[in-house]
């Protein structure tokens, strides 16, 4: 009997790692742009949905977007599972 629970629990424990690496990789994120000399120098263009391919770059002018971790830095470039 102790054993079926471990394994039980174990199937649990890897079919709940799976779904949230699958949650992680369809995930949305706002691209920001990086505009300098700015009053704010990240400003949000479109979303990315970060998926290692294509970079995330702005359908208006064809900028680099990046992740937004304050109102002044900007600093990690997104992806776009496609373009």
């Amino acid at each position: 009997m102790p054993v079926a629970f471990v394994a039980l629990g174990l199937v649990g424990a890897l079919s709940s790692n799976a779904m949230e690496k699958k949650a992680t990789v369809i995930a949305s994120e706002t691209g920001y742009k990086k505009v300098i000399g700015a009053a704010q120098p990240c400003q949000p263009v479109e979303s990315c949905d970060n998926v290692q391919g294509q970079l995330c770059k702005s359908s208006i002018d064809n900028s680099q977007l990046y992740r937004r971790i304050s109102d002044n830095q900007c600093p990690t470039m997104l992806f776009r599972s496609n373009p």
